[in-house]
């Protein structure tokens, strides 16, 4: 009995001294708009794991999805003023603030996301940070928002059908833009007012990634999913310089690697998904076709000469497409 008590104690003892030696002694809040388990929040677990690691617990990210502390826009002006300590947006959201980075969003660039891996993994790289320390930001990394379709409640097997559809496009200017090109009511909504604008008829149909296709259970209210894949969408994390620079160097270290990492990791991860969630959209009910982009890809040219208004904004593209 009293070796039983004395192993109890011990044991008790031995928690209560390792306990307070493995609590992070810096936590850093995250927030983003994608649910829980989308292919972002999956990249930003991955992302705390191996700044887990690599600080030996000293340091961890604490996740907030789903908009909890903000949209989109929200979440990239608390990152500059200081109230969020971390940030994935979209690309498109996010180049509203840092402007060359809107190269990223021209359409049909990346023809799959294999290429989008390549490119962020070049020279590029570097010039998107420089882009971002300009604007008071630092890059962590660059995930993947898989490839954009068209969800709608009608096949759309070519350009034409799209004509005077209210299509919801993200609040961004070329997005806008590329749509009225392709001869659609582009409809700019908040991304968490768009289930409800497809199931009442305030838009026609919407451009999205599969993933989130299905995450957000859109196929409940728009049946048809036409593989256009106009856009290759990348999603960033983000702080503050100030932020990133207030936090120890071997931290700062630690999280540039884990988001490299995480990064990488992230981007094959959506290359794995997009096949079985197909499949599974399939057997859903949900028609999906493939339809003749040709008219899409010639409508889209234009932009290129509208959207790339500056020699660094042009540099990044050829840095990018090398």
């Amino acid at each position: 009995m009293n070796k039983i008590i004395a192993t109890a104690v011990f044991s008790w003892l031995a928690f209560s001294v390792a306990g307070p030696l493995q609590a992070a002694e810096i936590t850093i809040k995250a927030g983003h708009t994608n649910v829980t388990g989308s292919i972002q929040d999956k990249g930003l677990q991955k992302l705390r794991e191996l700044l887990e690691e690599k600080t030996n617990g000293k340091a961890t990210i604490e996740i907030f999805p789903n908009g909890q502390i903000g949209d989109e826009s929200q979440l990239v002006e608390g990152a500059l003023l200081g109230t969020v300590d971390m940030a994935m947006t979209s690309n498109s959201l996010l180049s509203n603030f840092v402007k060359d980075l809107r190269v990223l969003d021209m359409p049909f660039m990346f023809e799959n996301v294999a290429a989008l891996s390549k490119a962020l993994e070049g020279p590029a790289k570097g010039m998107m940070q420089n882009a971002a320390t300009a604007s008071g930001f630092q890059l962590i990394g660059s995930y993947s928002s898989g490839i954009r379709h068209l969800m709608t409640k009608k096949d759309i097997n070519s350009i034409s059908d799209i004509a005077n559809l209210k299509i919801r496009t993200m609040q961004q200017p070329m997005h806008v833009q590329a749509f009225r090109a392709y001869g659609a009511n582009p409809t700019p909504l908040a991304y968490s007012e768009l289930y409800g604008a497809l199931q009442s008829g305030i838009v026609d149909g919407a451009e999205g990634a599969t993933s989130d296709y299905d995450a957000q259970r859109f196929y409940e209210v728009a049946q048809h999913f036409s593989l256009v894949g106009w856009l290759n969408l990348t999603a960033h994390i983000f702080m503050s310089e100030r932020k990133f620079a207030s936090l120890p160097e071997d931290v700062q270290a630690a999280l540039l690697e884990a988001g490299e990492e995480s990064a990488v990791w992230q981007r094959q991860y959506v290359i794995e998904q997009e096949q079985p969630l197909l499949a599974d959209l399939k057997e859903k009910g949900v028609t999906i076709v493939e339809p003749d982009t040709t008219g899409f890809r010639e409508a889209s040219k234009d932009l290129y000469d509208k959207f790339l208004e500056s020699d660094s904004q042009r540099a990044l593209f050829e840095a990018l497409n090398k």
